[in-house]
């Protein structure tokens, strides 16, 4: 077996046994979606989809997938190559952290297969660290998986996992190639029955609307999700479901019209009523030792966003020492004492955290 020190070991039924046929390098990707969202979908057999580590923007990080076995991450690219997805959406760049845990990736899996150098890859034949475009078709035609920001960081990521193991970055590599003549997908909103559709628009209609596509056929571009934000992923598989409906040119741009959203759908969605914007208190008993739920991890990135982290690893979403030496570490932040700040939150304070609602 090949697991990383370092990394929560959370494995997912979605891999091959024993696959992994020859280790070339590590591919990057981007979620396109958040940590706990792809988690729950590589659990999903309906996905066909996982990989073998994920990190989260704040500096958690995962492993799904023993490096022994094959994940499903690159399409023709996976039983040669292993796979680090990453949080975040479409166009934007990698946190700080989020380059450290690559970086701590890169520097296992070259200590781990000496065939693997330090240095970046230029296409599926070469070895080193590449990106999920650089595999065309064969990959699965994702050519703005990671995008061109995270691409220009993978030389930074060969640099610290070089420095990691303290070594220079090998030579050759070139400059890579985010030249694809792919288009990039429709970016705009609109508005319908009073709800938001298009990139960047949020909400549980976005995640119902995924799932009917997903039903309909139409959910190969989903590497998590789908919803609750939508993403180029939802844009792709809309254009998809409106070219069979004979739809072409801008019709076809993935952006919902009224007639085809209310042909996916049966009858359009209404205004849905306004929802907490913060997590209300779940009650002290909530917060006991095998508790797993998405609240917890929401927590913990709220304490490592306030400057109250004790985490060596994650924060992720269940109940740990670390998380209570966290949250000590609010409580006397706001000032509590004794057993007030015991590490078990209460209302008053938990309040105070404003951990983002889930949805």
């Amino acid at each position: 077996m090949a697991r990383m020190p370092g990394a929560t070991w959370r494995p997912v039924p979605n891999f091959r046994k024993d696959g992994q046929t020859e280790v070339r390098g590590l591919v990057v990707h981007i979620m396109d979606g958040s940590l706990a969202g792809t988690d729950s979908w590589f659990r999903n057999p309906v996905s066909e989809a996982s990989s073998h580590w994920g990190t989260g923007r704040t500096g958690q990080l995962y492993q799904w997938v023993d490096t022994k076995d094959r994940a499903w991450a690159q399409g023709n690219g996976n039983a040669s190559w292993l796979s680090s997805e990453n949080e975040g959406r479409g166009g934007q760049a990698l946190t700080e952290a989020q380059i450290d845990r690559n970086a701590e990736i890169f520097a296992w899996v070259h200590q781990t297969y000496d065939n693997v150098p330090l240095r970046r890859a230029t296409g599926p034949n070469d070895r080193g660290l590449g990106w999920h475009g650089m595999g065309g078709k064969a990959w699965g035609n994702h050519p703005d998986c990671p995008g061109t920001k995270i691409v220009a960081q993978l030389d930074e990521i060969v640099k610290r996992a070089a420095a990691i193991v303290g070594k220079k970055p090998a030579p050759g590599g070139g400059t890579p190639s985010t030249g694809t003549g792919a288009t990039t997908p429709a970016r705009y909103q609109v508005t319908i029955n009073g709800l938001k559709y298009g990139y960047g628009a949020t909400g549980a209609h976005i995640t119902k609307l995924g799932q009917a596509l997903v039903k309909k056929g139409f959910g190969k571009h989903y590497k998590s999700g789908p919803g609750p934000e939508w993403s180029d992923a939802d844009t792709r598989n809309y254009a998809d479901y409106q070219k069979s409906l004979g739809h072409t040119g801008k019709a076809a741009d993935g952006v919902p019209g009224e007639a085809s959203l209310k042909k996916l759908l049966g009858s359009l969605p209404a205004q849905a009523p306004a929802t907490p914007r913060y997590e209300p208190f779940p009650g002290a008993a909530f917060f006991s030792p095998g508790r797993r739920s998405p609240i917890i991890a929401a927590m913990g990135r709220r304490l490592v966003a306030v400057g109250c982290s004790a985490y060596a690893v994650g924060p992720g979403d269940h109940w740990t020492n670390a998380d209570r030496a966290s949250y000590r570490r609010w409580q006397q932040k706001l000032r509590y004492s004794g057993t007030a700040a015991d590490g078990i939150p209460g209302k008053k304070s938990w309040d105070a955290l404003k951990v983002p609602k889930q949805l």
